[in-house]
């Protein structure tokens, strides 16, 4: 399965459901902490207020995966 790719903007994942998105994606996620219920509740966790810096290596790992360069994480406001 890929993971679709986003073209810059991280926002097209705001538009997704969990259930929206393949099970690569979802284990991507997962690597960032994301679960299903956190998702549809827009519940974000910790990962979401780090710094790219402050990513682990498998958090930026799942996050290069989805698209994220340093630049688009440190600058993206979740909505």
């Amino acid at each position: 399965m890929q993971v679709r790719d986003m073209r810059g903007n991280p926002g097209i994942w705001e538009e997704l459901a969990w259930e929206d998105m393949n099970s690569k994606e979802q284990q991507l996620w997962s690597n960032l902490g994301w679960r299903r219920e956190m998702w549809n509740s827009n519940s974000p966790p910790p990962s979401s207020n780090k710094g790219w810096s402050e990513l682990n290596t498998r958090e930026q790992t799942a996050a290069l995966a989805l698209g994220f360069t340093q630049s688009l994480w440190d600058n993206f406001e979740d909505q």
